[in-house]
């Protein structure tokens, strides 16, 4: 059975992301966008702001969708950017849609009990 290197990469990165969180044993953001979303753009500076005053403290990533189409699919994304909060365990605490400011990111975490 031949598999494309396409897929392989694309369930490659869907095993990371179930397994290890973007971070070991820290509280992770993950945003899913697209590379033409305006909002994506905006919520890009907060995934930088989060990467520089929060390292060590939670884990900030961004997936493109064009990029990986199965993580579309396995989270149902209808709208860009989805922001998925997840804890050091690696579970789903949050999903939230569209921009949200440094602050609103950090009420996300505190809500479910995170502090950082």
């Amino acid at each position: 059975m031949k598999l494309s290197v396409k897929v392989l990469l694309g369930l490659l990165l869907i095993v990371v992301m179930s397994s290890c969180s973007f971070g070991a044993d820290l509280p992770s953001l993950t945003m899913l966008s697209t590379k033409t979303c305006p909002a994506c753009e905006q919520m890009s500076q907060v995934i930088n702001q989060l990467k520089t005053n929060y390292s060590g403290k939670i884990s900030a990533s961004k997936v493109y969708l064009e990029d990986n189409p199965d993580i579309a699919k396995q989270y149902n994304v209808r709208y860009v950017p989805t922001l998925l909060f997840k804890d050091a365990n690696g579970k789903m605490i949050a999903t939230e849609i569209g921009y949200k400011s440094l602050e609103q990111v950090l009420a996300v975490f505190r809500k479910a009990g995170i502090n950082i």
